[in-house]
């Protein structure tokens, strides 16, 4: 291989390592932010088994306005928030080990291709 053909290989390589890299880090703070969510749900739906009665009547936040509901029912959206956010934590996880594994290959190839030069 002649040396601008081995130039532009690792160029490209690189460019895609950067992307892998700034994608990853994306999707670790996203991660994180359903981490957060699925912790604020647990709390709330613990505390509102342990301090309410079923059928009792309580103030549910949505976005700017509060909305009276009763606990069954608001412990029901809970439930199913939780599991959109699991189900968005498992995708998530998938993504950030094929980005992993594309970063350890990438670094692979990069070192091999400047060793063998050497």
């Amino acid at each position: 291989m002649n040396q601008e053909a081995l130039q532009k290989v690792l160029l490209e390589m690189d460019n895609q390592l950067n992307k892998s890299r700034a994608e990853l880090n994306m999707v670790n703070l996203q991660i994180d932010k359903v981490n957060t969510n699925l912790k604020i749900i647990e709390s709330t739906k613990s505390r509102l088994s342990t301090l309410c009665e079923p059928k009792e009547r309580v103030w549910q936040g949505i976005g700017k306005a509060f909305f009276e509901n009763d606990v069954n029912s608001y412990l029901s959206d809970l439930n199913d928030d939780e599991k959109e956010y699991k189900d968005t934590k498992k995708n998530l996880t998938i993504k950030q080990d094929y980005l992993k594994t594309t970063l350890d290959k990438t670094i692979d190839s990069m070192t091999n291709i400047v060793g063998k030069k050497n």
